[in-house]
């Protein structure tokens, strides 16, 4: 009996031992490509249609290395969200520091987007707008997310265009509301037509014609 308990602590020491070895493996992936696959995936299918499954096979590592690393779906998409922020999304505040007027900041904001709307070998659309579309309920805490990042561009907008006020090349009466959702309105649908199969060359109309409405307010 006490070779046998002897054996028995031996073999849970190794087991042990084996853990924290295996715990303390450095990642056998590169973090940044992972997240660039994996906003890929959820860019084109959205958040919902894209599995773990799908993750796994298209990102060649294995469910619990996902998991120890981003925590879950969820986690993964978040991450990837910021991941196109920052890599993919339109340089919002460097255009709206460095135009001289707010219709100028307008204009070059979205010559930008449809830029990036429309690439090679990329899906089309802006993923922001996109990746939600169609989720079921058992979604909102994503959905409500790229709400939020959505509502924070749009008060972007708002505050350049409060500049424009303040700075004098915009009118103090222009209903600077009315415009905020307005050209929000025409980025967003933007966005679908991109998603729709629409051209660069077709979208750069809209934006023209989107340019020529600053007059009328």
């Amino acid at each position: 009996m006490i070779f046998m308990t002897n054996r028995h602590e031996t073999n849970l020491a190794v087991t042990e031992d084996a853990l924290k070895k295996k715990r303390g493996r450095p990642k056998c992936f590169d973090e940044q490509q992972v997240l660039q696959k994996a906003m890929l995936l959820f860019w084109e299918h959205g958040y919902e249609a894209t599995s773990i499954s799908d993750l796994t096979q298209a990102l060649e590592i294995t469910a619990p290395s996902l998991y120890s690393t981003f925590g879950d779906k969820e986690g993964l998409f978040y991450r990837c969200v910021d991941y196109y922020l920052a890599h993919e999304g339109c340089p919002i505040d460097t255009i709206f520091v460095e135009a001289k007027t707010a219709k100028i900041a307008v204009e070059l904001y979205l010559y930008d987007i449809v830029k990036r709307l429309v690439q090679p070998n990329k899906p089309a659309g802006c993923m922001v707008v996109v990746a939600a579309m169609n989720c079921s309920d058992a979604t909102q805490d994503v959905q409500q997310n790229l709400l939020d990042k959505r509502i924070k561009t749009k008060e972007k907008l708002l505050k350049r265009l409060q500049q424009g006020v303040e700075q004098g090349d915009l009118s103090s009466h222009a209903p600077l509301q009315e415009m905020t959702d307005f050209y929000t309105t025409v980025i967003q649908g933007l966005t679908i037509q991109a998603r729709d199969g629409a051209s660069s060359e077709q979208l750069h109309k809209v934006v023209g014609h989107a340019v020529k409405a600053w007059t009328l307010f």
